[in-house]
């Protein structure tokens, strides 16, 4: 990491170091203009849920912390199909519920691949999958402006999520720990800001 001494002889970390927050704030900004179109609409945000966790899953059963950026790309296009078959009647279930069923098979996956091996970062990462299959599988059992509020409430434990594996420095990389953390921060509170009003 460079540093800077600055006038008053404090180090100052460059921003180019923190581009993971600087991405971030970007892409919460383009989120939060979503956020306020379709605030009380359940399934657009239920289903990130279990997105951002299927994120970990799938670099957790790689045992590569650096494929969470990749798998961010490849799920985040995956539950926009899910979106868009489910709208248009191709599927006979919403998004939500696709990512939680791609939950069960990411951590299936990972037992196959045995890294259960390792038992506490497993048992820690199918309790994570697990709580946050939940959470989004209640999004959408419940009335919508609930659900949206819940998802809020559920991306806010994510970002607790992000915090815990930055500073453990385990299972994904910390930049997008950071990234993660930033994002779900923001996008949670605006939710539960726009939901509530």
């Amino acid at each position: 990491m460079q540093e800077v001494v600055t006038g008053r002889g404090r180090p100052a970390v460059r921003v180019v170091s923190r581009w993971p927050t600087a991405l971030a704030v970007v892409a919460a900004a383009g989120v939060v203009l979503v956020i306020v179109r379709f605030a009380n609409e359940a399934d657009y945000f239920g289903a990130s849920i279990a997105t951002m966790a299927g994120i970990y899953l799938f670099a957790y059963g790689l045992g590569r912390p650096w494929t969470a950026w990749p798998a961010f790309l490849l799920l985040s296009a995956l539950v926009t199909i899910l979106q868009f078959a489910h709208t248009h009647g191709v599927l006979p279930f919403d998004a939500p519920v696709g990512m939680a069923a791609v939950l069960v098979v990411l951590w299936l996956w990972a037992v196959v691949r045995r890294r259960f091996t390792d038992r506490p970062t497993f048992a820690v990462q199918t309790a994570g999958a697990a709580g946050f299959a939940v959470v989004t599988l209640l999004c959408v059992a419940v009335q919508p402006t609930l659900g949206a509020l819940l998802a809020g409430v559920g991306i806010l434990a994510h970002a607790a999520w992000d915090a815990y594996h930055w500073r453990t420095g385990k299972v994904v990389h910390r930049s997008w720990a950071e990234f993660c953390f930033v994002l779900d921060l923001i996008v949670g509170a605006a939710l539960i800001i726009a939901t509530a009003r």
